[in-house]
């Protein structure tokens, strides 16, 4: 059984299998426990495509942290279907958000395109973040006022 134990691993199996020292495994029972303490056990669970359902953009959380948390998740999923990231992406939206709008009206077909309308989305809203702060901190038109303590010297 320990010499055709190699012949039903898979790539990452194979590479755990062929790591372990000679004459580290003398019976089936003690492959059994390695395989399942040292393989096994660290190997990580897929993520599933209900957890790309369950995203949604807070009330007090950006465009950017919205995209981050909803692609890093994304990418760790093997295969979603292109439409269905789509439609969750925009559900994930709140209501009124200029993307979700967008969307509503002319939805991306592609998720090249949703991710092209998404930094087209962000360049707008930093442009208009950059404008915000630029105003509030330029300088008045005010005149400096006059003076109020001055001290006549005796020339």
């Amino acid at each position: 059984m320990c010499i055709l134990f190699p012949s039903s691993l898979g790539d990452p199996g194979l590479t755990w299998f062929e790591r372990l020292p000679k004459g580290s495994i003398a019976s089936w029972a003690q492959l059994a426990e390695a395989f399942v303490t040292g393989f096994k056990t660290n190997t990580k669970m897929p993520v599933e495509i209900d957890q790309l359902l369950s995203i949604d953009m807070g009330e007090k959380e950006t465009q950017k942290s919205y995209n981050n948390q909803y692609y890093e998740t994304f990418d760790q999923i093997g295969d979603c279907p292109a439409n269905l990231d789509i439609a969750q992406y925009k559900q994930g939206l709140p209501m009124g958000n200029k993307l979700r709008d967008s969307m509503t009206m002319m939805p991306p077909l592609t998720i090249e395109a949703l991710m092209e309308r998404v930094q087209h989305i962000r360049v707008d809203e930093d442009g208009a973040c950059a404008k915000a702060k630029s105003g509030t901190t330029a300088m008045s038109d005010k005149k400096p006022a006059a003076k109020v303590n001055t001290v006549n010297r005796e020339e």
